[in-house]
């Protein structure tokens, strides 16, 4: 059977053989080391202490800070020429409030989303029409714009500085470079970061702290590792909350009182980011100039952009999931989709949004005149950046790194494209594409809850995508669901642990709360109502468990339909499961079991109820409805041949010999059904159709019994179920329960 869980691989043993040897366990060394924890930094990780570099080790720092030193001295003027996503927002906030903290006049334009990333010489052109500038400085862009530093350079006879921190192209501009990947001993600066530093430079370290507030913002935006200096000025950010504007903003976003790490990330960043998304990225700049007070009026600007952010992406996937075939995205191992109207800003969401849902890589376009502009997200396993450096003869242009590329391609190139990356792909090999969840710990082996706690809070500032994930195999002792609308679910394990699931793992709770044996990641935090360790379910898998045999029934109950169907013989299971893209769908796990000592199932997953796999193979137990079987090319259901499970069209059905035989049957009769109706007219508006089977029918009927009767009053026209609490009767007139085949399928006998 195949396994989606892996321990993350250890790439660097001499660190984790160091900090055995400092006193840590395997498991704790490992984390730390894949951190970027080692015998070089260990000292200073260790004393929590500090771990600024020199500005002046930066390549060219000198020379900038010399000509900056000058303008300031002789009172000139500087145009700051930035970008409009978090971090050069944040960083043409920095250098624009230090020059106005000196006296030195300065403006900062940035460029819109439908202009695009990178210097743009008309909006220099612009600015100069309406004032002179005595120098001009980017943030966060201009290494790969020679040309426009030149055309700048040589027609306003200003000079350029460019500040930046991207991968450096393989012509510079002309002019003074600041960028950590030219030579610093810390290469991965965020745009605000190499501005801090610079204003380090250009005073000192104490001057600087006034400003790391919006650095340390920019480096957690441009999900910079949080590494070496990173930590240092991201820890000193959240230490010096002195931006009274960014502050606010935190207080409405439901910040912690101590902002964190993850509040930059998940709760501030994106509404910055939204500006530039949905709107004019000056929404957000004037927002992050306003250090020393707080106009509330464009902080609740950037509240709504937010919204409307959500709203258009929302749109956008509604509009895109049309634009989606399942078969031909696994087919060419990606999604590949555009559309004319798109938001350029919301492009990237979208694509991330695909490759979570389809675990492939994501391709999503718009029209901009006679380009489509697009952002790509990748999957581990595969460099998106080189895949498109192998489509570059195709591209307008194109940039970015290994999991996420912003590119152009003319309309009549757009073919050409989607079969050149299909070409591209396809000469991957398959396991690249067979997705596994990455893990730290095995709790409990050589480190508890405990120590994973106290660890993550040696870690800080972390980002959420570096916390600490932990592997949990033991039983349930008890399960249910919570919330205001109980779609949450919480488990306590046999250790005590209690893990806690959101959203989609509610459905969870009835069928293992009588006991399950589970498999699952979590991470570690402190329950805020208990203020004891708790886990937070980043995935979960179930065991088979003898009390599963009763959901296997009522599942089949729910979801069978008694339409005929041409099942094939088991002359043709052998060359229906030896497909890729397939599903294998079994009603009981003893059945699956006596099958797999016939057939190899070794490289399937195996799913119990829910989807959970990340393969193209995967073996189903009693499928829920809803499971989402649309990523499948091929569905293969061994079934009895009278109750047949409902499925896709596009299933094969082969008849099997099933292990459990009683799953196929049924006492059912004329009165149960009345019992069944009857309580249904007595369900109070507050009962859930479940509540009301226990309120009154526990005694009299099974569970299975009323699920049977509940189906025969649907296809009959009885009643309607709206949801899980509601049921409408329908005003038709008497009806003989033996016009419904559900009814005379259990009453004739399926045995």
């Amino acid at each position: 059977m195949n396994t989606k869980y892996v321990k993350r691989p250890v790439s660097d043993v001499s660190a984790v053989e160091y900090l055995i040897g400092k006193g840590f366990s395997q498991s704790i060394a490992e984390t730390l080391s894949a951190r970027g924890i080692n015998a070089a930094n260990y000292g200073a990780f260790e004393q929590n202490g500090d771990m600024f570099h020199d500005p002046f080790e930066m390549r060219n720092m000198d020379r900038a800070t010399e000509t900056i030193t000058y303008l300031m001295e002789s009172g000139g003027s500087v145009l700051i020429y930035g970008d409009y996503d978090a971090d050069g927002l944040t960083a043409s906030s920095i250098l624009s409030l230090f020059f106005g903290d000196n006296g030195i006049h300065n403006n900062v334009i940035v460029p819109t989303r439908d202009e695009g990333y990178g210097l743009h010489a008309e909006n220099v052109f612009k600015a100069f029409e309406k004032d002179f500038y005595d120098l001009i400085i980017t943030v966060d862009c201009g290494i790969s714009n020679a040309d426009e530093v030149d055309k700048i350079q040589s027609e306003l006879g200003v000079e350029v500085i460019v500040t930046d921190h991207h991968e450096l192209p393989e012509i510079l501009p002309d002019c003074i470079c600041v960028n950590p990947k030219l030579g610093y001993p810390f290469a991965y600066l965020s745009g605000a970061g190499v501005a801090w530093k610079l204003v380090e430079a250009l005073s000192d370290r104490q001057t600087a702290v006034k400003y790391a507030q919006l650095a340390a913002l920019g480096t957690v935006a441009d999900l910079m590792p949080m590494l070496d200096e990173n930590r240092s000025i991201v820890r000193l950010g959240l230490s010096e909350c002195n931006h009274k504007s960014l502050n606010k903003l935190a207080e409405l976003s439901n910040c912690s009182k101590q902002i964190t790490c993850f509040d930059l990330s998940m709760r501030i960043s994106p509404k910055i980011n939204a500006a530039g998304r949905v709107g004019s990225p000056q929404a957000a700049l004037q927002v992050l100039l306003n250090r020393d007070k707080t106009d509330l009026s464009k902080i609740n600007d950037l509240l709504l952009l937010n919204e409307t952010r959500k709203t258009l992406a929302e749109n956008i996937m509604a509009q895109s999931d049309l634009l989606c075939d399942s078969a031909t995205i696994r087919r060419e191992r990606m999604v590949f989709i555009y559309s004319d109207n798109w938001q350029h800003g919301l492009l990237g969401i979208i694509a991330a949004r695909y490759k979570e849902k389809y675990k492939l890589p994501a391709i999503i376009m718009t029209l901009d005149k006679d380009v489509y502009v697009g952002s790509a997200r990748g999957i581990d396993g595969i460099d998106l950046f080189d895949v498109f450096c192998q489509c570059k003869d195709l591209l307008v242009k194109f940039g970015g790194h290994k999991a996420s590329v912003g590119f152009s391609v003319a309309k009549e190139n757009l073919d050409a494209l989607r079969q050149r990356l299909c070409q591209v792909f396809a000469s991957f090999d398959a396991s690249c594409f067979n997705n596994v969840l990455y893990y730290d710990f095995d709790l409990g082996v050589d480190c508890s809850a405990a120590d994973v706690v106290k660890l993550s809070e040696t870690l800080q500032p972390m980002l959420p995508q570096d916390k600490i994930i932990c592997r949990v195999k033991d039983s349930v002792k008890s399960a249910n669901s919570f919330g205001k609308e109980n779609n949450h679910l919480c488990i306590t394990l046999s250790s005590g642990l209690v893990v806690k699931g959101f959203f989609k793992y509610a459905e969870y709770a009835r069928i293992i709360n009588n006991g399950a044996n589970v498999d699952l990641l979590c991470s570690i935090d402190i329950d805020s109502f208990t203020n004891n360790a708790c886990g937070i379910i980043e995935d979960i898998t179930l065991n088979n468990s003898v009390c599963f045999d009763k959901f296997y029934k009522i599942n089949l109950l729910q979801n069978f339909v008694t339409d005929n169907v041409c099942a094939s013989s088991d002359a043709d299971i052998a060359a229906s499961i030896n497909k890729d893209d397939i599903a294998v769908v079994f009603d009981d796990y003893e059945t699956y079991l006596n099958y797999a000592q016939q057939y190899d199932f070794s490289d399937f997953f195996v799913d119990i109820f829910f989807d959970t796999s990340l393969s193209n193979k995967t073996v189903v137990i009693s499928p829920v409805e809803g499971y989402d079987f649309e990523r499948y090319d091929n569905i293969v259901c061994f079934c009895n041949n009278v109750m047949v499970r409902r499925l896709p069209e596009r299933t094969q059905y082969i008849a099997a010999k099933a292990a459990r035989a009683d799953l196929y049957t049924l006492d059912m009769s004329r009165d149960i059904c009345l019992s069944a109706y009857s309580a249904l007219k007595h369900k109070d508006k507050f009962d859930s159709i479940t509540g009301t089977y226990d309120k009154y029918l526990a005694n009299k009927i099974t569970y299975e019994q009323f699920t049977v009767a509940l189906r025969v009053f649907e296809q009959l026209g009885l009643i309607k179920i709206i949801d899980k609490y509601n049921v409408e009767f329908c005003a038709t007139g008497k009806q003989d329960l033996a016009n419904s085949s559900i009814f005379n399928t259990f009453v004739q006998g399926t045995k």
